[in-house]
């Protein structure tokens, strides 16, 4: 097969699973954008909730992740009693530990003044917080079945709900945030109350689906028995998986607070910079979950090359998005933000802030591609070490010395980010050649 055929099939998968991912991020995204009409600190309150919560959800995301590669291999070795058996483990681990998670973080809710942010900020941002952490248990259900159905290379059915859910979500921000439709106007919290409607919405269609449309064969064991081994090696995958997610999040999350210190401003910009960011990055983890899949597949199988070629493609696919989209964000970046708010102050240090966001974005993206191939050759524990050095050893320590003890503020909180990014993606693609025998 070609490179360019390679490409060809990684972009198959990677495009539905991009416009699901997308979808995901799209929810605060919304929240964020919808709420920005009542001003500067609404704007700010979502973005405080979502930056000290989002990082303990996407732990428990890592324990759905790791059903991808057990459940490729699975289903490209044709055993779909072992692809139903690999669905059920990882579903029940991760819903355990997110159970977990969820009920310590309702716990420590009325601790989030500890932060530092505005008092007033802090107020709006608590109910919102609440509703917006009661909704993980039901994104992670989702996430079970959604990497599942993904790795028999369905990816087209979850993009489809994930996308039905996120409509539902806009819709109900618009009933309970304003108040339309004769309902009380909840302001934030209702962009909360929203965000959990909808996520429950999408358990209830991915359910269905899979009753209907789910990757499982005719005369399936209904019942397998439990396997130890593949419980212990999930746990381990998850858990492996959920710290890289996490770490790398409590830097940017880490960015986001130390935002909060320097003013509302500072931090309502920073919340329109990382949003849009965001949204590109998630095109970039789509590409590595898709490169996940098949290189799980290929080694399954057997075959070398064909493991190298997906990695390579997956890479290659990357960087060239990541160029483009650097460059949109440069020659937009004084009109972007005007997407969110209309506050001259934020506007421009926002605009300002997308520059550098432009910098990291290659960087960004070959890390998360890069993760995603690793993932595909079942290698978890030396991309973590990788990890934990390139964001609590380099990034957030040098956003908080150029941000607080140079000039440069906001603009060295990001520059962080950028050494960072830097370390880890050059780490991952020297990983991937060492695995692959090539130099």
């Amino acid at each position: 097969m070609s490179r360019i055929d390679d490409m060809r099939q990684t972009l198959r998968l990677a495009g539905p699973i991009a416009a699901s991912q997308v979808s995901d991020m799209l929810t605060l995204t919304a929240d964020a954008m919808m709420v920005g009409v009542l001003g500067s600190e609404a704007l700010a309150a979502v973005t405080l909730a979502g930056s000290a919560t989002t990082p303990v959800m996407l732990f428990a995301v890592g324990f759905t992740v790791a059903i991808s590669a057990p459940a490729a291999a699975a289903w490209e070795l044709g055993k779909h009693d072992r692809l139903l058996d690999v669905f059920r483990t990882g579903r029940g681990i991760a819903l355990a530990v997110t159970f977990g998670l969820v009920v310590a973080l309702l716990l420590l809710s009325p601790f989030l003044h500890v932060l530092g942010s505005p008092e007033r900020v802090t107020q709006l941002a608590v109910p919102y917080l609440r509703w917006y952490v009661a909704s993980f248990f039901f994104r992670i259900w989702f996430g079970a079945y959604k990497q599942t159905i993904e790795a028999s290379g369905n990816t087209r059915l979850p993009m489809l709900i994930a996308l039905t859910a996120n409509l539902a979500n806009v819709l109900l921000n618009a009933l309970l945030i304003y108040g339309w439709a004769g309902l009380p106007a909840m302001g934030v919290e209702g962009a909360g109350l929203a965000t959990f409607l909808s996520r429950v919405l999408s358990v209830a269609l991915i359910a269905f689906a899979w009753q209907r449309y789910g990757p499982i064969a005719s005369g399936t064991d209904a019942h397998p028995k439990p396997d130890p081994a593949l419980r212990r090696s999930m746990l381990r995958s998850g858990a492996s998986i959920g710290a890289q997610i996490t770490i790398e999040v409590l830097a940017f999350a880490g960015g986001a607070i130390m935002m909060g210190w320097l003013g509302t401003a500072a931090l309502a910009a920073h919340q329109v910079a990382i949003n849009l960011a965001s949204i590109t990055f998630m095109v970039a983890l789509a590409i590595g979950s898709a490169a996940t899949y098949r290189i799980a597949a290929a080694q399954a199988s057997g075959d070398a090359s064909r493991t190298r070629l997906a990695g390579m493609s997956a890479l290659l696919l990357t960087i060239g998005f990541e160029l483009v989209t650097a460059t949109i964000f440069i020659v937009f970046r004084d009109v972007m933000p005007r997407w969110y708010i209309g506050e001259p102050e934020v506007i421009a240090l926002a605009s300002q802030l997308l520059i550098y966001a432009a910098a990291f974005q290659v960087f960004d993206g070959v890390q998360a591609a890069g993760l995603g191939i690793l993932r595909g050759l079942h290698d978890t524990v030396v991309p973590t070490r990788i990890v934990i050095v390139a964001y609590l050893v380099i990034s957030l320590p040098t956003s908080y010395l150029l941000g607080f003890h140079t000039e440069l503020g906001p603009v060295g909180i990001w520059l962080g980010y950028v050494a960072g990014l830097l370390f880890s993606s050059v780490g991952f693609v020297v990983r991937f050649h060492t695995l692959t025998g090539k130099k």
